[in-house]
Formats: C-alpha cells, structure tokens, sequence
C-alpha cells in the first residue's frame, strides 16, 4: 500500500523562510548582528523565526486525514484540519580573516519546531499528535582563499573549502536542495525551516563566469523521527561535482555588486551539469528489491534501490538573451541509472519553463508555463524500478509552486513521482515589496500501472491564489489560498488502496498566512 512510504518534503511556499535561513534574497534583508569585531576576527549573531496558520476544509477531497495502521488509514482525525506550524532558529557565525592566508569561517545554529492543532492533512498524517522538537541545524567550518590563489587563476575567494552539517543546493533545488525532511517528529512538513545535510564535504571553485562545486553528501534522515509504521527516506550518501557557466545579474543601485559565483540569487543566467553517484543508501526493509517484501512494495517506496545509482543532470536558467530582456526561461534534465543487485533503476525526469514579463508596463506582469515530467513505472512487480527518485528537492528562491507544485497536491498528495503536470502562473507587482500570483496546475499520473485498480491518468486540478508582502527589512508576510478538485484516477487511487477512507468526492480547500522575521 503505497502510502506507508510515499513520504516527501515541503518548501515554503513563497521561499522567505528558506532564505531566512540561507541568506538568500526573498527574505527580509536585514544584516547579521555584530557582538565581536577585532582585528581580523568578526563573531555575528543571528535569529529567524516564523509562525504559519493553516486550515483546509475537505481534506483529500472528503476523504480526510487519517492516523497510521500499519501503513494503512486507521483513525480518521478530521475532514477539515486547522494547524499550525511554528520555528525558531538563532544562529553564531564566526570569521577571522588573515592578510596572506584567506579567511577561516564557522557557524552553528540549533531549531525549536512544533506542529499545533490536527498536523497536515497528508491522506496519512505525518505531524499529528503535537510533534516538537530542539535539534542541532549548523555545525560547519570552512575556509576561502581570499587572493591566494588569484595567480593561478582563480577568483578572490576562487576557492571555498567546507565540512559538517550544513545546508548545499544546486541551480533552483530541483534535485539537490533539502538534506532534511521535515516530517514526524520534526513538525515541519510546509515550513521547512530545516535545511541542512548531517554530514558534507564541500570544495567549491570559481573564476569568471565559471563555477563548480565538488561535493559529499549524507541526508538527515532517521526512522526515528517517524509514528510506527512509517518511513523516512533512505538514509542516503552521494558524491558528486557541478559545473556551470553563469551570467551576473545588473548592478542595483545602493546594492552590493552582484555574485553569481557564490549566490544563485545574483545569477543573470546560468547552464551547468551536473553527475553524482550514491556511494551507500539504506539497503534493507523496504528500500531494496528481495528484502521480503512485494516488487511493487518497493517500487512505491520514493527512495528506494538508492544504493549505487548513477544521476546526470543538466539545468539552465534566467536570461542570457540581452535582445530579449523580458523573456526568461528554465529547465532542468535528470536521468537515473542501477544496475548494481537488487537495485535496478532506469527512470528520469525534466521540466521547461518559458516565461516573459513586461517591464513597461505598470505592475510588471509575468506570465509563465511550466511541463514537468517525472517517471513513473508501468511495470511495478518486475524488480527494475522506473519511477522517478526525486532525491534532495525543495523550493528555494523561485517561490510558489518550486518545487512543491501547488499548494494542496503538491504538498499532500504527490511527491515528484509518477506525474505529468501542466503550470500556468500569472503575477504583478502593484509595489515593489507586493507580489501577487494566481497559479493553475493540471496532474496527470505518468504510468496509471503503478497504482493498483486505476485505470484514468487524470488525477486532479488546482488554482491557487498568493501574495507576498515584504513588510521591513527585517519582517515578510505570505498569504495564500487554494482550491482543488479530484480527477478520476485519484478516486480509483484512494478506493482501491485506502480503505477505509471514504470516496474522494468534494473540493479541497486550503488557506494559509505565514509570518517570518529576521534579525
């Protein structure tokens, strides 16, 4: 029963808590706050903390929102779920810069989370019971090689050497983004304020419009965190590189100059590759194919047959068109390839995304479409897996729907996986700290096969109403409201493999107000 392991994450919807705790550029622009500057040595402070309301009235289309059987609905918690969802998160940063040598650096910072009221409205509720949790989020130190290495024809600051528990994405987040979900115990499903990796090893270069990144990786993820009978996705180690050619945005007036080489934010245009390999991943239970359990068990489970895939990707973004400087565009391509024991995989996923705006004209409006693809498996009891693994994804500084592709399908019902969906998003900026967006999606399962009793690919549409207001430098308010309706694959879906949940027959609602500050 798919379900029991269909387990993924969650962004925030309009990115500021994510950049909150990046650094990156949809949050509140506030600067670190100074307790020691002496000499080279420099120690900041930080805090971000953020409240989030929910409710949505027909959860899962009437079916409701259910406690965990042995991976099956068991009690029923509500039909119209109220929730909240509250982090906070200081932070110590630390740097000493040398005059021949570069600059050391280090941070650490730890999380308080918690879920209130009746936890998301998943089919099977990962954060119900009022889940919190005080967890260590950075412990990380590096190095940058200042001009040291500019005679060999790097950059300053070419080289950045770092390792520890720390956040590491590429590109948009479409493949490597989160090294946390955010589920169970953690209390996070929407915010996802919990970004970072337990383990990297990271070496990133730079020199030009040229960037790479060299990079280890291991996700924070435990079963621990997760109600009996559920699953966190595998535990999981890569190593990998990335390459990209990249563009800097145009200098802003009063604004730091822009660069592309160290912040994705200040990218003009980018196109890159990038290949890593999983050197050890969960590799029993449910994880692999012959540990006991059905094929198509195992081909349900998102992050399973891990161990020793081989992943291409190749991504672009942005506009690297000054002829056309209102049109942009996007896409990322990713094949995945098994073909150790127990663990075959063969399954891939992309997406492109033209858009154009007009700068002209009074609130900018921008109109974009998205297609994305991601694999399903039309053959679920063989022991070759086609569905697409859709690793370390999450939204980042696109906002809404990247990479959780609607506000209520995207967070409670898929999971990058065996889906085809249709975007169109329509936004104007009345102020330039106002951005509103209306965001219509269409879903369609990728293989109906995979899913036992569906025979209908339609599964289900939305439309989605957001608005993100930068109050201060140091506060932002997101608001969004969403409406979605079932398609009849998604009723076969729930009928044939959820019992007892009742038939999906009535339109989901979700509003939602998050409130982030920054100092």
């Amino acid at each position: 029963m798919m379900y029991r392991h269909n387990l993924r994450r969650r962004s925030l919807v309009s990115g500021a808590i994510l950049s909150a705790v990046l650094g990156l550029a949809a949050t509140p622009a506030s600067a670190d706050f100074s307790l020691y500057e002496q000499g080279g040595l420099k120690i900041d402070g930080a805090f971000t903390g953020g409240v989030t309301l929910f409710t949505s009235p027909g959860a899962q289309f009437g079916a409701g929102s259910w406690t965990n059987n042995a991976g099956s609905p068991g009690k029923r918690i509500t039909g119209h779920g109220n929730w909240s969802e509250t982090f906070l998160h200081p932070e110590l940063k630390a740097s000493y810069e040398t005059e021949n040598y570069g600059t050391f650096y280090g941070d650490v910072s730890g999380q308080f989370t918690m879920t209130g009221g009746s936890g998301e409205p998943s089919l099977i509720s990962t954060t119900y019971g009022h889940p919190w949790l005080v967890e260590l989020e950075n412990l990380y130190g590096g190095w940058k090689s200042g001009k040291t290495l500019v005679g060999l024809g790097l950059d300053e600051n070419g080289l950045d050497l770092s390792g520890g528990r720390q956040s590491f994405r590429i590109a948009d987040g479409f493949l490597i983004s989160n090294g946390t979900n955010n589920i169970g115990k953690r209390g996070m499903f929407w915010t996802q304020s919990r970004t970072a990796f337990a383990e990297t090893g990271l070496a990133k270069f730079s020199s030009g419009n040229v960037r790479a990144d060299v990079f280890y990786l291991k996700n924070n993820a435990s079963n621990s965190v997760m109600l009996p009978g559920l699953y966190e996705n595998a535990l999981t180690k890569v190593a990998g590189g990335n390459i990209e050619l990249f563009g800097n945005a145009d200098q802003v007036e009063g604004k730091p100059a822009p660069d592309g080489a160290s912040n994705y934010a200040d990218r003009k245009w980018y196109a890159g590759v990038t290949y890593f390999k999983v050197v050890s991943a969960n590799d029993d239970n449910v994880y692999t194919f012959n540990r006991n359990q059905t094929n198509s068990t195992v081909t349900n489970t998102l992050s399973s047959a891990r161990n020793g895939m081989n992943v291409f990707s190749f991504h672009v973004g942005g506009n690297p068109l000054p002829f056309l400087p209102d049109f942009s565009f996007y896409g990322n391509a990713v094949k995945e390839k098994n073909n150790t024991h127990n663990n075959q995989v063969d399954a891939d996923a992309y997406y492109i995304e033209p858009g154009y705006q007009l700068s002209s004209v009074m609130w900018t409006p921008k109109l974009s479409y998205r297609y994305a693809h991601f694999s399903g498996d039309k053959n679920p009891g063989d022991n070759k897996k086609t569905a697409y693994d859709p690793f370390f994804y999450n939204a980042i500084t696109r906002g809404f729907g990247t990479w959780f592709i609607g506000e209520i399908v995207g967070n409670y019902v898929i999971s990058n996986s065996n889906v085809n969906i249709h975007q169109l998003t329509f936004s104007v900026n009345p102020r330039d700290d106002l951005k509103l967006s209306v965001l219509a999606f269409d879903y369609k399962y990728d293989a109906r096969s995979q899913l036992s009793g569906v025979t209908s690919a339609d599964l289900a549409r939305e439309i989605d109403f957001a608005a993100e207001w930068a109050i201060s430098d140091n506060v932002a308010l997101s608001a969004a409201f969403g409406m979605a309706t079932p398609g009849r694959g998604y009723k076969q879906n729930i009928s044939t493999n959820s019992s007892p949940a009742s038939m999906p027959n009535k339109t989901w609602l979700l509003g939602e107000t998050s409130l982030v500050v920054k100092f």
